[in-house]
Order: structure tokens, then sequence, then C-alpha cells
């Protein structure tokens, strides 16, 4: 069966090979493109926390600060929204995090924060313009965006010519954010929209079921919002 992988072309890789692993034919198709910003500034003086959103953001801040910042943020503490971004944030840091929610959302994240955090600390969040703003809303927090989300060029044409490739397979789409599937589904016509519906879509969380919903399908939800917990979810559904 056809699994197609909407997340950016550099974040979809290691999603495909675990595919292959369970004998599932992965079709990268990103619906999404990251560019990150080397141009920003920043003076991690201000700050007691750093909360990481996406592993993007910790790579983001990563490329903007030289090596004596990087030793300095290990002395701040660390929130970050789910165990791909802990992963990433020891990768390049070399440090356990401070927060890891167990359910991977911002909600939960802030939830797991307002635990631990004093209420004159000052957040620093490194992220991309179109972050949701849950964790700037109720947190002492400046956004450092770091990194910025944008469509891919001929989005609608590609979508078309996928729809034809895959109109008499079977298929399963899937999408890791809610921007991945909003830039999908407002190029999707009725006789694709149709073609879909007798296929499986699944989403990594209820944040990005939500923006799918909207466009009038029902998706999956795995019990743990991770590429793998996506896995599952299809594993069973080949069962």
């Amino acid at each position: 069966m056809k699994v197609i992988i909407t997340r950016p072309k550099e974040r979809a890789n290691v999603f495909a090979e675990l595919l292959k692993k369970e004998g599932f034919e992965p079709i990268i198709f990103p619906t999404l493109e990251l560019i990150y910003n080397k141009d920003v500034k920043v003076n991690l003086n201000n700050y007691n926390w750093i909360a990481f959103t996406s592993p993007s953001g910790v790579i983001g801040l990563y490329n903007i600060i030289d090596e004596n910042q990087r030793e300095d943020v290990k002395n701040k503490k660390i929130a970050v929204i789910g165990e791909k971004t802990a992963k990433t944030f020891k990768k390049y840091f070399g440090k356990e995090p401070d927060v890891v929610p167990k359910e991977y959302t911002a909600e939960s994240l802030l939830e797991e924060i307002k635990k631990v955090a004093k209420s004159d600390d000052k957040f620093l969040i490194p992220t991309t313009p179109s972050t949701r703003d849950v964790l700037k809303n109720n947190l002492n927090a400046d956004l450092l965006f770091v990194y910025k989300s944008i469509e891919p060029e001929n989005l609608k044409e590609k979508i078309e010519k996928l729809k034809e490739e895959i109109k008499n397979e079977e298929f399963i789409l899937t999408f890791t954010s809610g921007l991945t599937a909003k830039n999908f589904f407002k190029y999707v016509d009725d006789e694709f929209a149709n073609i879909i519906k007798d296929n499986y879509i699944v989403a990594i969380g209820p944040i990005t079921a939500k923006v799918i919903e909207e466009f009038g399908f029902k998706p999956l939800i795995p019990k743990i919002y991770t590429i793998e917990g996506i896995i599952d979810v299809i594993k069973n559904l080949k069962g």
C-alpha cells in the first residue's frame, strides 16, 4: 500500500525508511518547505527558559549562535514539545530537556511548564512565524523566528499530478502538522476529495486533525503523537 508523506523533504526520509521496513511504499510529497534564517541575533542572558515546539526550532537556534552561546544554552531550563524535539535537542546541545509533556501538544507543554516555572521567568521560543500562539500568549515569552515554513512552488499542479497517479490505487495520506494539511487540502478538487474519502488519512495529533476536519475529512489519530505512532495506525489498517 502507498503511504504519502507530506512533511518537509529533509524530515521525510526517516519516516520513509520506517515505512519501507513495514512493507509499505512511501511517496515523499512535501507540502511544506523549511528555510532557516541565519540573520537573527539573540542575547541568551535575557532568558531563564528556552522552549522548543519542533526539532526545526532546535536546529534553527543552533545555527545562529556560536560555541560559547551553545554552552550557555545548557545553563537554561529547557522545555520541549515532544520526544522527537527532545532527541534533537540532546543531539545538538548534549543535554536532556527539563520538561517534556506526556501529550505532545503546545497546550500540554504549557501546563507542564506552569508546574515548575516561576512567575517572573522569561522564555525564549525559537520558532517560525506560522507558529500557534499558545505559549506566547500565556508565558512571559519572546518569539525568535529562526526558520520559516513556505509552500513549495507549483504545489497545485503537483497535487493534480498526484491525483492522476494514485486515483486507481489504495493509499494512506499522512500529515504531521496543520500547515502541511492546509497547504494540501486547499488544492484538492471535488474529484480528488471523493478519491481520498475512499482511502485513509492519518494526522499526527488533534491539532493537525482539526485542520483536516475543517476541509470536510475525518482523519485517524495515533495514541502517541509521533511518526512511530502514525506507523502503528497504518499497520493496524493493513491488518
